[in-house]
Order: C-alpha cells, then sequence, then structure tokens
C-alpha cells in the first residue's frame, strides 16, 4: 500500500505531463472536491432571553448588599 505523500508525488508528476487545458480541468475539479470539504461556518448563537420566565424575575438587585 502507498502511502499519501508517494501519491501525492505520483499525481503531481501525471499532472505535469497533462496539455494545459487538462490542468485547468484538474484545478477545477480538485477546487470542487476542496469545496465539499469545507465546514460551513457556524453562525453566532443569540442567548438574549435564555432566562427569561424562569424565575429570576423575581431577584430586584443581586449587587445591593444587605447589612
Amino acid at each position: 500500500m502507498q502511502t499519501a505523500a508517494v501519491k501525492k508525488m505520483e499525481l503531481i508528476n501525471q499532472i505535469a505531463r497533462l496539455p494545459e487545458q487538462k490542468i485547468v480541468e484538474v484545478e477545477y475539479f480538485i477546487q470542487q472536491l476542496l469545496a465539499q470539504l469545507e465546514v460551513k461556518k457556524s453562525e453566532p448563537i443569540s442567548l438574549k432571553g435564555i432566562w427569561k420566565n424562569k424565575g429570576f424575575e423575581k431577584i430586584v438587585d443581586l449587587d445591593k448588599e444587605e447589612d
């Protein structure tokens, strides 16, 4: 079984023998493969209001110190 590094070198050698137009096609194909691998970046999630109606509304002032 070949290692990934050996296989990559073989691919590079094969691509080097291709005419220019075919190299452009290979590049396009590789870009499509890489696009499929990209993980969609997640959007930030707002946590605003997650404690609403959980009973914390009854707490008037947490910063106020009692003597």
